[in-house]
């Protein structure tokens, strides 16, 4: 047996190992369950204790919203802030398992999907939105939601996530 083909089959199993630990950690940050978002949801999001908190709403069929979610993702990742990423999904009542299984959606700590009126659920989030997604709700440790149509900007952004 060759020292280099030794060396070459510990580095393909530490390669392995470090894959298989990858993916338990996404399993284990990903939500386990869908929940609803109805008309008490966002009150309750707004006065948590898990403040500050990133929310992304979204749809389905939204081309931007991955981009977004993951951006965030990856912001609050690099931040080493303990701000915490939602997603709300508008028309995922009903389709929980397939949300569950979408690899976009792994990277937030909680996943919702609208439960009833969804033109009443927006007015509860900010009556002058208009539905479009994605919309960022930036809700820090103290003191009142900035919205966002879209990506927040990164001045926003950075001062959010700030310590």
């Amino acid at each position: 047996m060759s020292c280099r083909s030794f060396l070459e089959r510990r580095a393909r199993l530490v390669v392995l190992i470090g894959g298989w630990i990858a993916s338990a950690a996404t399993a284990v940050a990903a939500p386990s369950a869908v929940l609803p978002f109805a008309t008490h949801t966002w009150g309750e999001l707004a006065r948590s204790s898990w403040r500050p908190l990133a929310v992304v709403f979204s749809t389905t069929d939204c081309t931007h919203c991955p981009a977004v979610i993951a951006s965030l993702a990856d912001a609050i990742r690099k931040s080493r802030s303990r701000v915490r990423l939602l997603v709300v999904v508008m028309d995922g009542a009903g389709q929980e398992e397939a949300l569950r299984a979408d690899r976009h959606y792994r990277q937030a700590a909680g996943l919702y999907a609208f439960d009833g009126d969804a033109m009443a659920l927006r007015y509860q989030v900010n009556p002058a939105w208009r539905g479009l997604t994605p919309y960022v709700a930036l809700i820090p440790a103290t003191g009142e939601a900035a919205f966002h149509t879209g990506a927040p900007p990164a001045a926003a952004l950075q001062s959010f996530l700030r310590p």
